[in-house]
């Protein structure tokens, strides 16, 4: 029997340590880069800790993940061989490289449960088919984490998801559009991901006052956005379009865009710089790049935008821009309704249309008072409904059923 240590999370109170037995899992995750999936990773492991549960970590390759996760001290394991779907699989000759690869990949995390005892396996993205096939050979239960929308692949998802739903004990969906692709599989089940509020105090103007400053924003209220930059996927395009239209309304403001593209997808941040000069918004539109630290970003926002043209599946920057009492305008595909009620928090709009998104946009920027009485809403909706505690506590009686149902 181990017993868990005191854990103590970095710009947060200790945390309280379960005197239970510590259990063994293990967390498998398709990249080391930081974004949306894993930042609720880097929240959950130390956590999850906390509660009674020892865990390691599967990453396919080094990067800031790795490193962000072992600062934590947490077992990560770097493995090459790990089977990692994306859409350039289907696109070259990695297809190759992935079907015989996929063998030797369920065979490694298969050694990888036995030599470290591994009493459960939790995937936590819906592009890693290999860690459920392992789990499965070594006889532990195994949870799926899905955070992707498949519905675009239609023959091939049928497939997937009967896959996904038999070798899991419960497949974890992000949302309620997740969770719908599944049918009327009876061991999916919605767990909202959650923020933690002591990460998002009361907003110090002065922290705005640093990214205002440094580009030369002044006074004019800031629309912002921030994600990946992608054309068409993430909609960053929509949001410029819709600010000519603000312009022409008489209404100022500056766009400020945080974030950069996936690489090999440069190009893309080169079309919405060509689309900005196009539409002659150079002083309106601000594309500030990858943040380390994205909360003086929202603190400098007055409105958050999240204009994906496709489903986000329930995207984290829409719960920090509510954590920081910023109203919301998101597309009405995804997620996202999960996230914002519509009229209260913020406004859903209609995905690509910059003309509805424009409308919205110009309500809120000559409204001060609507945006403040909807940043106020959208933050007591976080804390009622996607609170961090919530969501540990689905985790821990999701794993303790499945650990119970193995005995």
């Amino acid at each position: 029997m181990e017993t868990s240590p005191i854990i103590f999370v970095t710009g947060g109170p200790p945390l309280l340590v379960s005197d239970r037995r510590t259990h063994r899992i293990l967390y498998v995750h398709n990249s080391a880069d930081i974004y949306g999936a894993s930042r609720s990773l880097l929240r959950l492991l130390p956590r999850m800790r906390a509660r009674g549960f020892l865990p390691t970590v599967v990453l396919p390759e080094e990067g800031p993940l790795k490193e962000r996760i072992v600062e934590l001290k947490v077992e990560v394991i770097v493995d090459p061989w790990l089977s990692v779907i994306d859409r350039s699989v289907f696109r070259s000759m990695r297809l190759v490289r992935f079907f015989f690869g996929f063998p030797i990949s369920v065979f490694r995390l298969w050694r990888l449960i036995r030599s470290r005892r591994i009493e459960l396996v939790h995937t936590n993205t819906g592009v890693m088919p290999s860690p459920a096939l392992a789990a499965w050979f070594a006889g532990v239960p195994h949870l799926w984490h899905v955070r992707d929308s498949f519905l675009e692949f239609r023959a091939l998802w049928k497939l997937y998801r009967l896959y996904i739903t038999r070798l899991s004990e419960k497949v974890l969906a992000v949302s309620n559009p997740i969770a719908a692709q599944f049918g009327r599989a009876s061991n999916v089940a919605v767990v909202h991901n959650g923020v933690p509020l002591e990460e998002f105090p009361e907003i110090d103007p002065k922290e705005g006052d640093v990214i205002r400053d440094r580009y030369r924003i002044g006074d004019l209220p800031v629309v912002g956005c921030v994600g990946r930059i992608k054309l068409v996927r993430k909609g960053q395009e929509t949001l410029i379009k819709a600010a000519l239209l603000v312009k022409e309304q008489g209404v100022q403001a500056k766009y400020l865009i945080v974030g950069s593209p996936f690489p090999g997808n440069e190009d893309h941040l080169a079309k919405l710089r060509g689309l900005v000069r196009e539409l002659k918004l150079d002083e309106e539109v601000v594309f500030a790049g990858e943040l380390t630290d994205v909360r003086p970003a929202y603190a400098a926002m007055d409105v958050f935008v999240l204009p994906s043209a496709q489903p986000e599946p329930f995207g984290g920057v829409v719960l920090e821009a509510m954590a920081m009492k910023l109203p919301v305008i998101a597309t009405a595909i995804g997620g996202s309704l999960d996230q914002v009620e519509d009229g209260l928090t913020g406004f859903l709009v209609s995905p690509g249309d910059p003309e509805v998104l424009a409308e919205k946009l110009t309500v809120l920027l000559r409204d001060s008072d609507l945006r403040k009485r909807m940043g106020c809403a959208g933050r007591d909706r976080l804390e009622g409904n996607f609170s961090i505690e919530q969501m540990l506590s689905r985790f821990e009686s999701i794993y303790r059923d499945a650990l119970d149902h193995r005995l």
